[in-house]
């Protein structure tokens, strides 16, 4: 029996409204480079889960501010979870206008750990 791990990281499409109710529509921005590292003991442990993250996103798509938002259950997981989303993702916010930046963004962190055979 092998056994894979794998490490799943996507950037949900719900959008928190900034300060500006306008920004909602005209700004909606999307990962770019999601690395997401994924705890070692959390991996001998058999850890997974989801963890929520309130991102703030500055004008350079970098996170600024990461607040848990859903807890995947897992201390290590949900740390991980943030210092990734906070050192290494880059956002896309080419379509967000200087008015509605820095602004709130909901993320997605998923942590599998996968067996095949």
């Amino acid at each position: 029996m092998n056994a894979r791990l794998a490490l799943l990281a996507t950037a949900s499409l719900s959008l928190l409204l900034p300060a500006i109710g306008s920004a909602e529509a005209s700004c909606a921005p999307h990962v770019l480079q999601s690395p997401t590292k994924f705890p070692n003991r959390s991996q001998l442990r058999g850890q997974s889960g989801v963890v929520l993250l309130n991102v703030t996103v500055d004008a350079q798509g970098r996170a600024t501010n990461a607040v848990l938002a859903r807890s995947s259950g897992f201390r290590l997981l949900d740390r991980a979870a943030s210092e990734s989303v906070l050192k290494d993702w880059l956002f896309d916010v080419s379509n967000c206008a200087r008015q509605d930046l820095p602004l709130i963004h909901t993320v997605t962190v998923e942590y599998r750990n996968d067996e095949y055979r």
